[in-house]
């Protein structure tokens, strides 16, 4: 069986005889700085993301080799009924080591301690969040020392997004970034997994927009009751989707208002102009031969995303089939009669909005209303994408799969910890007094 063991250095997975010709692969060795976050996995086959190559696969009880995906790349050991040390990795080949072993739990916690920071070890908790007729899982990720600590309910964007911020095509890490840079500052954060994905119940494709603010709304009232925050000291950080509803749960006159709001790569016009000025971008984007070939066949992208626009406002269920292809229906229909500014206007908490200037799914320019209507402070970064990376190069979709292998900028996300550690000290001495 496959061990993984560290010294002071380096981690190295070492593989048995078998494993390496199941695998057509040698024993890992990465370095320890390389280890970004290690939890333990109850269901590793589950746990397992992306395509075979190469490697075994006994369907139901084994797992061996790489699996890769969209900005992905897994070695798997994974065995049924066994569970699994979960090692995400950045700049090191491999995106993730999923190695089933019978002592999960001590080598995580093991590995975890060889892995942070000196002034102590944040502890993160697996924790279930009941929500409108579902249970969420998430994370709770608390600062060293003793509480309560101020928090932040992370919310992630569009898409079958897990707690950490990854898609099965697409392993971004936002919220996982965010969270283990707060609790760097002395901050709680809870993260969870969406409706249908990991492992929260429900049903992704039949959960509308306002069943994911439903979501939210239960999250963050499940973090103001937990004893080791200080519930008076909450901020919301959302990145596009979680955005407009973490402003649209802020503005909530019901309830107390956060101790401040974050808003990564937010609209300011309703869905459907969004997705017209996203349209226009992205088509703008395309390689020069692509946009030659569209003209060439007559096809006019802005136009058919008009039509797509028609027959999903004509649906009338949670999920269609449209473009021969089963949808989200019901959340694209209530995306497309969002409408931000209602919320920013009525927001009574401090704001900070950051929206890179080579974004392609939410205008930069929105920030000039975000800032008339907020009173708060915006951001427009150089060179920054929708996925929270720099790029030098003309921003395009097409360079998506290589910034996800890029680690969150670094200035951004110092910048966001900034704000959030001055806003819960203020708020902490204001309400101390």
């Amino acid at each position: 069986m496959a061990t993984l063991t560290h010294d002071h250095q380096h981690l190295e997975l070492r593989l048995t005889r078998r494993e390496r010709l199941a695998g057509l692969h040698g024993d890992i060795r990465v370095p320890l700085t390389a280890v970004r976050d290690v939890r333990v996995e109850p269901d590793p086959l589950r746990a397992v993301r992306g395509m075979r190559a190469p490697g075994l696969a006994i369907p139901g009880r084994t797992k061996i080799g790489t699996w890769r995906g969209w900005g992905r790349r897994m070695f798997v050991v994974a065995r049924r009924g066994l569970p699994a040390v979960h090692v995400r990795l950045r700049g090191a080949g491999y995106t993730d080591l999923l190695v089933s072993l019978a002592e999960a739990d001590a080598v995580a916690a093991q590995l975890r301690a060889a892995t942070q920071p000196s002034g102590g070890q944040a502890r993160a908790i697996e924790v279930t969040i009941p929500a409108q007729g579902v249970e969420l899982a998430g994370t709770l990720l608390l600062p060293p020392g003793p509480g309560p600590h101020p928090a932040a309910l992370l919310l992630p964007g569009s898409g079958k997004v897990d707690r950490d911020g990854d898609h099965r095509r697409m392993a971004l890490g936002v919220s996982l970034d965010l969270a283990q840079m707060l609790a760097g500052r002395g901050i709680a954060s809870l993260r969870y997994d969406k409706r249908g994905v990991g492992g929260s119940g429900g049903s992704w494709l039949a959960a509308g927009l306002t069943d994911n603010e439903a979501d939210a709304r239960a999250a963050l009232a499940w973090l103001r009751d937990r004893p080791e925050v200080a519930g008076d000291d909450v901020v919301l950080i959302g990145h596009s989707e979680g955005a407009l509803l973490a402003a649209t749960i802020a503005a909530d006159a019901a309830g107390p208002a956060p101790a401040g709001v974050v808003l990564l790569a937010a609209a300011a016009k309703s869905g459907e102009a969004t997705l017209a000025w996203q349209t226009r971008q992205v088509t703008a984007a395309l390689p020069r031969f692509t946009r030659l070939l569209l003209r060439v066949l007559r096809i006019d992208v802005v136009a058919k995303q008009r039509q797509n626009v028609a027959k999903v406002r004509a649906t009338t269920t949670d999920v269609a089939r449209v473009g021969g292809r089963r949808v989200n229906a019901r959340w694209q229909r209530e995306l497309l009669d969002a409408d931000p500014r209602p919320a920013y206007a009525a927001l009574r908490s401090p704001v900070l909005a950051i929206t890179g200037a080579k974004d392609l799914q939410v205008d930069p320019a929105d920030l000039d209303e975000i800032a008339r209507l907020t009173g708060g402070q915006t951001v427009r970064v150089p060179d920054l994408t929708h996925l929270l990376r720099r790029d030098p190069e003309a921003p395009s979709l097409g360079a998506y799969k290589r910034l996800a292998r890029q680690p969150m900028d670094a200035e951004l996300l110092q910048l966001v910890g900034d704000w959030v550690a001055a806003r819960c000290n203020d708020e902490a001495a204001t309400t101390r007094a």
